[in-house]
């Protein structure tokens, strides 16, 4: 098995310790990904989802991790294997779920939800956050990684102080929800949960307030990085949903992203996404 494969097995084993309680769905990875794999047991699955290594607690053991420095943008070259050489499967829904995707579905034949409240300039959250067709770059502190994104203006902040997450009482939900890590050797493992209610899976697919995502980012290369994401949601998913996407080491920089000022959704008679700049705009 090679090393995504590997990953791929551990999430899954990681999906049960956060008390999934299902087995991973077929990710369809794609470009080498493997699905869905056998569960370590024993010993093995003893040792998953622990920490190890430098933690980047000090600036002197930050050092010692993976160098992220830089802008990274998503691989869209199917020559390199990246995302255009990728076909993940979509999720798996438990009926109601699938009910609201089948009845949004058939709004959009008869022109209804045809754009996303981030027509309305709101972020996606997560976890589409982290696919948008806009750079981000990772920032390194002692106990805590801040990832800058550029769609949006938005930012995560990622404890890597061995913190927990607050109890659901002090959960404040957010569009990135609250996040930990730690690392497993060269890889950074985060655990997000506390999301606002009107972010969604995947188009048309929405969440509970059990949703939980999480990452394994590592480089497999000087400029080449993996993002592997699993999230879970038993009253949403019949079973863990894993997708892995590619980013590519970019030599730009982050831009400053405005959305439309004023902006009301402003969609023409087609649902095609309109223009409307300025003070009167609204008018």
């Amino acid at each position: 098995m090679d090393d995504l494969g590997r990953n791929f097995a551990r999430a899954a084993a990681l999906a049960v310790l956060l008390g999934a309680g299902t087995a991973l769905a077929d990710s369809g990875g794609g470009s080498g990904a493997a699905g869905a794999q056998a569960w370590p047991t024993g010993a093995a699955a003893a040792q998953l989802g622990k920490p190890y290594g430098p933690q980047g607690d000090t600036w002197a053991s930050i050092a010692k991790l993976p160098d992220w420095s830089g802008i990274w943008q998503l691989d869209w070259e199917h020559s390199r294997g990246g995302l255009a050489a990728m076909r993940p499967s979509p999720p798996k829904l438990l009926p109601a779920a699938q009910a609201k995707l089948t009845a949004y579905r058939a709004g959009q034949k008869e022109g209804e939800d045809l754009q996303p409240q981030s027509a309305n300039c709101l972020p996606p959250g997560m976890p589409q956050i982290m696919t948008q067709p806009y750079p981000l770059e990772f920032l390194f502190s002692p106990g805590k990684v801040v990832i800058l994104i550029e769609a949006y203006m938005q930012e995560r902040h990622v404890f890597t102080d061995g913190r927990g997450h607050p109890s659901p009482d002090d959960l404040n939900p957010g569009f990135q929800g609250n996040s930990i890590g730690h690392w497993e050797g060269d890889t950074l493992v985060i655990d997000t949960v506390g999301f606002v209610p009107f972010t969604q899976i995947a188009a048309g697919v929405g969440h509970s307030d059990e949703m939980r995502i999480v990452e394994r980012i590592r480089k497999t290369d000087a400029d080449h990085m993996l993002i592997q994401t699993t999230i879970i949601d038993p009253k949403v998913l019949a079973a863990p949903w894993t997708t892995v996407h590619p980013y590519v080491r970019d030599k730009g920089e982050l831009m400053e992203y405005e959305c439309e000022q004023n902006n009301r959704d402003s969609a023409d008679p087609e649902g095609r996404p309109g223009e409307r700049i300025g003070a009167d705009a609204a008018h």
